[in-house]
């Protein structure tokens, strides 16, 4: 793993000025009665000076999976849609409205690997700033640990574009374009150091 990335660095890093793609500035008007207001940047909240309406900016949910075959190592992809396209990720997406985290997990793994895990459990989440039409989306990725005893039927597809499997340890994470997931590979590392 590149030594340029450690622990105390990534996790619980500050939000990073984002400029123009800070959400904030992309809310203008309000959704219900299309008045002009701005966006409270502390409070992440937006309240309409001519009806009221109130609404505020939360993080979007968001699951990954962490995948090892009998060799130790991790199942990652390559990313075959922007951001990032072409750079290595973990499989996941974003949680669907009225889904739940569980039901999006085993969504995704079959919409991009075609595979069903046997078994998966929550394991930890970080938060992440995924940018993605000029804008920058908050998320909570949520981590859940898969077992997948037969991976006769993994294949890559939808936003995939292709599949490697890497001892984690080995894992570049200049390849990874999230720092969700950087800080992730650098827990699991840590605790496979510490085991």
């Amino acid at each position: 793993m590149n030594e340029n990335f450690t622990p105390e660095h990534h996790l619980n890093s500050p939000m990073e000025d984002l400029g123009s793609e800070h959400p904030t500035n992309h809310y203008k008007f309000c959704p219900r009665c299309a008045a002009p207001g701005s966006f409270d940047r502390e409070q992440f909240s937006f309240k309409c000076p001519q009806c009221g309406m109130h609404f505020f900016l939360n993080s979007a949910a968001a699951v990954t999976a962490l995948i090892h075959n009998s060799n130790n190592e991790l199942l990652l992809v390559r990313r075959g849609v922007e951001p990032s396209i072409g750079m290595l990720d973990l499989p996941g997406g974003f949680v669907d409205p009225g889904e739940s985290a569980e039901t999006a997990l085993l969504r995704e793994l079959k919409e991009e690997l075609n595979v069903v895990p046997d078994s998966f459990s929550y394991y930890v989440s970080f938060p992440n700033q995924y940018r993605f039409s000029g804008t920058t989306v908050f998320t909570i990725d949520l981590v859940f640990k898969c077992r997948v005893n037969d991976f006769s039927t993994l294949k890559y597809m939808d936003d995939v574009q292709g599949i490697e499997f890497i001892k984690p340890e080995e894992i570049n994470l200049h390849q990874i374009p999230f720092l969700s997931v950087k800080n992730l590979l650098i827990q699991l590392n840590n605790e496979r150091k510490n085991n």
